[in-house]
């Protein structure tokens, strides 16, 4: 006992030696707590005092009798220890391990459950407070929902434990490409990391893949093509993801998205009605659509788009009023091409069903060649021509108009339609140019 009270007293005086010059010193800056600490910041005063405390009553013991003061001299360094590291977490079995939560963490956050990813990355940092990609994982899951602040602060963490883990860097990449609209370098600061990663790890396919995710943010579509195809060549772990996102930037050429708000909405994997109601007025140019097909001077019962703007406006829904696409949800209504639900409400975060989207579409196209029988020519018609829905669907005579003229599609191998299907953003953008294409205009 002796023998090991010496060499903890040996340890804690040696790093007293660092700090104080003299033991009179230490005391005078004890008398004045608000003098000993002129010049240090704020969150270092804890430690400063906490260990000249130690050191003096190290040095004071060192004058009284060694016998009388074994348990004491043991007892300091021991309450330093625990006064100086935070509680960790103990694991409860084999599987309740850093690694594990770090991996069902990810399967989480490729889910978009944001929730339960954070759950998983703070349990395995609990569990480890230095395992690196644990705090990447927390911090991109922050910078996912929106907690950007948050989040840049776990990142840093897992920089500092794991600065040359490739995992770590292309987590942190991706949390540059949440921050590209708070940050107008996050593509460069982005590639950086990816690039990183690569210099860490030849040929690692997941910074290859981030590289061309964060290039086709930028609407960059060449050279995220390029980092795609490089993957699909390989045939690895990320060559079905790339896949996809080649075709999708391929599609998304072909569609020609003219405004930002297009390309934004193209890359979306599913549009909610909102975004439709903002293609149609930003893309489809329904307003200057509607004047070159519907003079003033016609006499029928549709209006220009300036005679129906100066009658009274359409109510706007509550669920509208205030919401970012506000503009164009009451434009697109004012024109007549879509309108509340019965309730009362537009939904305008919902996502829009093929059916849908293909009625909102024929209904423009009634308008425009003010063929009244469009909506529902085909309905009722025996067989139906779907074979996943009957002609007596109300979106059945759209959805046969857009197969007919080749706007929409039914599936080449079952035939069917799918009229409860999401609409992607680039397959959006590409009905439009069908649209544009069957009435023979461009703008």
């Amino acid at each position: 006992m002796y023998h090991m009270s010496k060499s903890i007293y040996s340890t804690s005086l040696l790093f007293s030696i660092r700090i104080v010059h003299s033991e009179g010193q230490l005391k005078d800056k004890l008398k004045s707590p608000e003098k000993s600490v002129t010049g240090i910041k704020p969150t270092a005063k804890v430690f400063f005092l906490r260990w000249e405390a130690t050191i003096l009553s190290a040095n004071h013991l060192e004058k009284r009798p060694m016998k009388k003061w074994p348990i004491q001299l043991f007892l300091f360094p021991l309450l330093l220890l625990v006064t100086a590291c935070g509680p960790k977490a103990t694991s409860q079995s084999d599987v309740d391990t850093p690694e594990y939560h770090y991996r069902a963490g990810m399967r989480y956050l490729e889910s978009e459950d944001y929730q339960s990813a954070i759950r998983s990355f703070q349990r395995a940092v609990d569990l480890d407070k230095k395992f690196a990609p644990g705090w990447a994982g927390l911090g991109l899951s922050y910078g996912l929902i929106g907690e950007l602040k948050t989040g840049r602060k776990h990142m840093d963490e897992a920089i500092d434990e794991g600065k040359k883990n490739p995992e770590v860097r292309v987590l942190a990449g991706r949390l540059w490409i949440a921050h590209k609209a708070e940050n107008k370098r996050w593509l460069k600061r982005a590639v950086d990391e990816f690039d990183t990663a690569l210099k860490l790890k030849s040929g690692f396919e997941a910074a290859i893949f981030w590289k061309g995710m964060a290039y086709m943010q930028n609407y960059d579509f060449s050279l995220a093509e390029a980092e795609f195809r490089t993957l699909v060549e390989r045939k690895g772990e990320y060559a079905g993801r790339a896949d996809e996102m080649w075709a999708l930037s391929q599609k998304i050429v072909r569609a020609q998205p003219g405004t930002t708000a297009g390309k934004r909405i193209a890359l979306k994997s599913k549009i909610s009605r909102a975004d439709m109601t903002v293609l149609f007025i930003e893309e489809l140019k329904l307003s200057e659509l509607f004047q070159r097909f519907m003079p003033p001077t016609q006499t029928s019962g549709f209006q220009t788009p300036g005679q129906a703007m100066n009658q009274a406006a359409p109510r706007v829904p509550g669920d509208v009023s205030g919401s970012w696409a506000e503009g164009w949800i009451t434009e697109a209504m004012s024109l007549g091409v879509v309108e509340a639900t019965p309730d009362g409400f537009f939904y305008p975060a919902e996502n829009v069903m093929r059916g849908e989207y293909a009625s909102a579409v024929v209904k423009i196209l009634t308008m425009v060649t003010r063929d009244q029988s469009l909506e529902t020519k085909y309905l009722g018609e025996y067989p139906s021509r779907f074979t996943d829905v009957g002609s007596d669907n109300p979106y059945y005579s759209a959805m046969a108009v857009c197969s007919e003229r080749g706007i929409m599609k039914a599936d080449l191998v079952t035939g069917a339609f799918n009229p409860a299907g999401n609409v992607g953003g680039a397959d959006a953008l590409l009905i439009i140019r069908s649209v544009q294409s069957s009435l023979r205009v461009t703008f």
